[in-house]
């Protein structure tokens, strides 16, 4: 991909993905590192790492996630699995982008939600939401999620295309 730079901090997580087939580009010729992961996105990523298992049942149980869209059973396992949850108003949230700490859920619950108990020593942890705090505990303690270049954990931050491979790669490469 032509907007992939060699060298750069996300190189290796970008290839780890693509040579797992759990992310492609957006394009033919493009990746969009900066780009932030959708919910949807992410959906798929778990549901391509898992072999795109068969999903029965009706639709998808969420009032967003359309009949036949390209996601649609990527969503169904996840929330089957336990992996992913919709939101309160009973919405998916296919497009929204992805948080930080909404992807380390993810991946604590891909885990298996182990404990950590261990401390983050980011000034921002505390914006937390309660939900993901030992997720993030347990993620920023296994090199998971670490701070951004200005020190902070931004939980609540956009989790870019470039960001997420690179967790996967430390997630998978360590954890799984």
């Amino acid at each position: 991909y032509g907007d992939v730079q060699p060298g750069a901090w996300y190189h290796d997580g970008i290839h780890y993905c693509l040579d797992q087939g759990l992310m492609t580009g957006t394009d033919a010729t493009h990746f969009q590192p900066t780009t932030p992961l959708t919910r949807a996105m992410l959906a798929q990523i778990l549901y391509n790492r898992e072999g795109r298992p068969a999903v029965s049942g009706g639709g998808s149980g969420f009032s967003d996630v359309a009949e036949g869209a390209w996601y649609e059973a990527a969503v169904k396992y996840a929330a089957a699995s336990g992996l992913a949850a919709g939101y309160e108003n009973g919405a998916y949230g296919p497009n929204d982008p992805i948080t930080r700490e909404q992807l380390v859920v993810v991946l604590w619950r891909h885990a298996g939600s182990p404990a950590s108990g261990i401390a983050v020593p980011l000034s921002d942890f505390h914006e937390t939401r309660a939900y993901a705090d030992e997720a993030m505990r347990w993620a920023f303690g296994r090199g998971i999620i670490s701070g951004k270049d200005n020190g902070l954990l931004d939980p609540s931050g956009r989790a870019s295309r470039a960001g997420v491979a690179q967790m996967l790669e430390s997630y998978f490469d360590t954890i799984v």
